[in-house]
């Protein structure tokens, strides 16, 4: 019979326990109602269920965002047992939602502390309005002397106004989980979005050569081999000829070099002629009628998944991690699809749920991998991979190309939010970007910026450069480095070392698209802003930032400077006006306006100021120690109250220019700790 078997407070968490029917499927896996009316301007903040779904923040004339494209893409976009949504005002959420009042800033977050167990939903009628979060029973067998029981739920009241708003929430999960937070920022090269599919070793081993060769100036000492290598997805041990030599002697010779190697694997899907497929066919995840589960049209093909519960392909997928790390020589191991080992279908073990399944099998991952081992999940389910991945995509794929696209057409696509895209990509990083650090490293996708072999203007490149910058989560490069221009080679360089913190995403809960993030810094120069405004549209934008709202202290006088265009002005007001080109962003640095001599930004460094590690200054002299762990040239922009007598770098001196009221400009360049000394009067 069913049976409730709890439903209580504790310290201030509601635990939420699943009805169970004893001996035979659940009928409905559990619901908890949250049925209060709210009549005013509500939003709704939805979360995808893995790595590449939309997330972001919905009103009532909005409608839930989902796949066209039906059995090519549904397995990879929509959690099996979450209803469609067919009309505007009715969304869904998984794993976590926030549902709040634009007008009274005030909100309410509901959401699971773990998906261990089961995956939670959270489906939400705006014009009604009601909120409804169910754990997924599956249809699982459970055994009449056994009880089943849910993750923890939570429900926490949300300051819509605040710098942080979700901030227990997320640390709860952390703790619940034994998040994996404290892994250094990965910065480096990946194959992927150059050569695709057609990689060679010849393309590894070569821009390999170029990245040991210009490591003083820019630094990138991951190496990572992405999909293309293999003889067929799923058959990891059997190469193309492209790459002629043991992928263990190709990760010796990138480490020789001082680099780090990293490789793609995709451990629970395959293609259909794959030998794995051919060999084992009782390893595959089947349907009830026993016809191959579909995880969606992957390679120009129906792929086939791999039945994680069963003892076989995890000793399988054990051994091939194992093989990776140790025989092999990779430490950074990036694992894609994993969606496809919580599909549903008819498994080897039936009293496992879908997030139990994926659960387990990616702790046995962890564990063949070792806890040194860096750990990326990709196409991931969220709340099973946290505590057991370092890093974790958070958006669906970039591509050399600004709207989702296939085989170059762009009209039916322009709606699949899940569809690789630079606006993807970027999208769903800033609707996300409160995960970083807390759960573990946001990986936003990789960089491209090459001028050539690209559907992206400069534009768009400067916004992925910016987004990916402010997010502080991974900084890898997929570009040809041999052959990109010193332009985009010097924008490289300037996003080295990775910024500290993550950027705060201002109109996270406003926007479907959110345009505004802001980043304070603090330094030996004192403290200054970051300010990003995005340019979604098709058009050219005209508008302003209000500098208080954004959490600037309001002041007479502002200094700022347009980082990506190197101009910098005195601003009299609290509103700066902005053009900002279609798909386009401004990146700003603001200061407030200081009375004695001060430094007001620089293209040394994306963020305009960190790469002063000391700040002195005396009655007739300013002295400022610079250091990046590169070399670096930009141009430095002063406050002073006149002109300077001498400009000094090391025993170097250098020209000036005055570009505005009290505002000196100076070209400077240097590798390792140098020191910059003016002086006057």
């Amino acid at each position: 019979d069913v049976t409730l078997l709890h439903l209580g407070w504790k310290s201030g968490i509601l635990e939420f326990l699943e009805d169970v029917e004893r001996g035979r499927p659940s009928a409905h896996g559990g619901r908890f109602r949250a049925a209060r009316r709210i009549e005013q301007d509500l939003r709704f903040y939805t979360n995808g269920w893995q790595s590449w779904n939309f997330s972001g923040s919905l009103g009532r004339s909005d409608r839930f965002p989902q796949t066209r494209l039906g059995p090519l893409t549904r397995p990879m976009r929509t959690n099996p047992g979450t209803p469609r949504s067919r009309r505007p005002a009715h969304f869904l959420s998984e794993f976590f939602s926030v549902l709040g009042d634009r007008q009274r800033r005030k909100g309410i977050l509901i959401g699971l502390l773990s998906e261990r167990q089961a995956f939670g939903t959270i489906e939400a009628h705006l014009d009604r309005p009601r909120l409804r979060l169910w754990a997924h029973g599956d249809g699982v067998l459970v055994d009449p002397a056994l009880s089943f029981t849910t993750d923890w739920a939570c429900v926490q009241l949300v300051d819509l106004e605040s710098t942080d708003p979700l901030a227990p929430y997320l640390e709860a999960v952390a703790r619940e989980n034994n998040a994996r937070r404290e892994t250094p920022t990965p910065v480096g090269w990946c194959s992927w979005y150059q050569y695709f599919e057609q990689v060679t070793q010849d393309d590894l081993l070569s821009n390999a050569a170029w990245i040991r060769s210009h490591q003083d100036e820019i630094p990138l000492p991951l190496v990572q081999l992405d999909d293309g290598y293999e003889a067929e997805v799923g058959d990891w041990r059997l190469r193309k000829d492209g790459f002629p030599v043991d992928l263990g002697v190709l990760s010796a010779e990138i480490r020789s070099g001082g680099l780090r190697p990293g490789l793609w694997l995709a451990p629970f899907v395959a293609k259909p002629r794959a030998r794995v497929v051919l060999d084992h066919p009782h390893w595959i995840l089947r349907t009830a009628s026993g016809r191959p589960v579909n995880p969606g049209f992957i390679w120009d093909s129906f792929a086939r998944a791999l039945d994680v519960t069963h003892p076989e392909v995890l000793q399988h997928t054990e051994e091939l991690i194992r093989t990776a790390v140790s025989e092999w020589g990779f430490d950074y191991l990036k694992l894609d699809f994993l969606y496809a080992g919580a599909l549903a279908g008819k498994r080897h073990d039936p009293r496992l749920t879908r997030a139990q399944g994926l659960r387990r099998a990616l702790e046995r991952v962890r564990e063949a991998a070792g806890e040194t081992t860096t750990l990326v999940g990709c196409g991931c389910p969220l709340g099973p991979g946290v505590g057991l991945f370092d890093v974790m995509r958070v958006g669906p794929d970039v591509a050399p190309r600004w709207q989702p696209a296939h085989r170059g057409i762009e009209l039916f696509l322009r709606s699949e939010e899940g569809h690789p895209s630079a606006r993807n990509a970027v999208s769903a990083t800033m609707g996300r970007m409160f995960l970083h650090r807390r759960w573990w490293v946001n990986d936003p996708d990789c960089l491209i910026l090459r001028a050539n072999d690209t559907h992206l203007t400069q534009d768009e490149a400067q916004v992925l450069a910016t987004v990916a910058s402010l997010s502080a989560g991974s900084l890898i490069v997929s570009d040809d480095l041999v052959t990109l221009t010193q332009e985009r080679r010097a924008w490289l360089a300037r996003l080295l070392p990775p910024l500290p913190s993550a950027a705060r995403v201002v109109d996270w809960f406003d926007e479907a698209y959110p345009s505004t993030l802001v980043l304070p810094l603090t330094g030996p120069t004192g403290s200054w802003w970051l300010v990003a405004r995005l340019n979604w549209g098709e058009q050219p934008m005209e508008g302003e930032l209000d500098l208080p709202t954004l959490g600037i202290p309001e002041a007479s006088t502002y200094y700022v400077l347009d980082v990506w265009n190197s101009h910098c002005w005195k601003q009299g007001s609290r509103a700066i006006e902005l053009y900002v080109p279609s798909h386009g962003v401004r990146l700003l640095s603001v200061r407030v306006a200081p009375t004695v001599p001060q430094w007001i930004g620089d293209t040394l460094h994306v963020s305009s100021g960190l790469g002063v590690k000391e700040w002195h200054v005396e009655a007739d002299q300013l002295r400022a120690v610079l250091e990046l762990g590169r070399r670096a040239q930009g141009t430095v922009w002063l406050h002073l109250g006149t002109e300077p007598r001498s400009v000094m770098l090391g025993d170097q001196p250098l020209g000036w220019n005055q570009v505005g009221p009290q505002i000196f400009a100076i070209d400077c360049s240097f590798a390792g700790r140098s020191e910059l000394r003016v002086s006057w009067g």
